[in-house]
């Protein structure tokens, strides 16, 4: 069962990440039938423990990036497939995908500034942005929409860390 499990995290993420590619973000159905997939594979494993299996670990990503969601850092697509991936992988291995994830999305977002020669407008920016806020006290979001070369799907970094995690590297 746990290989059935890796093996629907893989395509999960998969087609999330052609989604959040061709749209800029990754349809709710999708998610839905991910959670649903996932707590059905629990159950059949495990009962409705299983199914409690599934809910802490699909809870993990939601309360652990609430904040960066709240400030606009990361999107709800981005949580929502980490939570399914929470509920399939659990809870301690979802921790370990996500902070994956957050290192091979810095190591992605560093080459591209460096390459784009932006990188000193994004630590001023990334200051700033904390200035204006606690200055005014007020929320505004950080993320920029629209292609912008500084703006990376994040669907990539979370199907990288999951092939390295299912191939057994980390």
């Amino acid at each position: 069962m746990y290989g059935i499990r890796l093996l629907s995290a893989a395509f999960l993420a998969s087609v999330a990440f052609a989604m959040d590619l061709r749209s800029h973000k990754v349809a709710n159905t999708w998610i839905a039938l991910g959670w649903i997939w996932g707590m059905c594979l629990r159950y059949a494993a495990g009962g409705w423990s299983g199914v409690a299996v599934f809910l802490a670990g699909a809870a993990v990503p939601i309360f652990l990036l609430f904040p960066l969601f709240y400030f606009r850092m990361l999107g709800p697509g981005d949580i929502k497939l980490l939570s399914v991936l929470g509920g399939l992988l659990g809870s301690g291995e979802i921790i370990r995908l996500i902070l994956l994830s957050f290192f091979l999305g810095g190591a992605l977002s560093l080459g591209i500034l460096i390459v784009t020669g932006t990188l000193l407008f994004r630590l001023q920016y990334f200051v700033n942005y904390f200035r204006v806020c606690i200055k005014n006290r007020e929320r505004r979001p950080y993320y920029k929409t629209g292609q912008q070369a500084e703006n990376i799907h994040f669907t990539l970094p979370v199907l990288l860390s999951l092939f390295l995690y299912v191939g057994g590297i980390c």
